[in-house]
């Protein structure tokens, strides 16, 4: 599969894309508003749902400074952590936007940040994913060699 991103938005490298989009995921964690109306209880299946919602949130938010992190060292199993963390929050979160809107009685404002931080995500997890296949390419290619030459005894010896 070679459709990958060459660079983010057209103009910024995959590396640089990818701290700006830590930061901006950062972002969105830390505006998101705790819900007032959530009790936390084990109790009842909203307390469940308001306590996995947290662990996600918690979870993603590492999967971003992984990124972040990543972005300065080009380690690729850093961007993976950030692959799979991004991956679960995008395909669970959905379910949260509802029971924000139903359940908890969000703001329209509130749900609208979280949409555009949704989608800003999915985004952001085709540039990470594009610098992580970079990360591991640069990995083969700057690998020493080993140059092997022969001696005149037949004894093969490594330079």
């Amino acid at each position: 599969m070679r459709c990958r991103l060459r660079k983010c938005c057209c103009i910024v490298s995959l590396r640089v894309g990818c701290m700006i989009s830590a930061l901006l995921l950062f972002f969105f964690q830390l505006i998101a508003v705790p819900l007032r109306n959530a009790t936390f209880c084990c109790d009842s299946f909203e307390g469940v749902l308001l306590v996995v919602y947290r662990v996600l949130d918690m979870v993603h938010f590492v999967g971003c400074l992984m990124l972040f992190v990543a972005s300065f060292v080009k380690i690729s199993v850093l961007v993976l952590i950030f692959l799979i963390t991004s991956c679960l929050h995008s395909v669970v979160y959905p379910g949260f936007l509802v029971a924000e809107a139903l359940i908890w009685h969000a703001d329209l404002i509130d749900i609208g940040l979280s949409i555009c931080g949704l989608l800003l995500g999915i985004y952001f997890w085709l540039v990470a994913y594009a610098f992580y296949f970079k990360c591991k390419e640069e990995l083969i290619t700057d690998a020493p060699t080993v140059i092997i030459t022969r001696k005149k005894e037949s004894v093969v010896s490594a330079v």
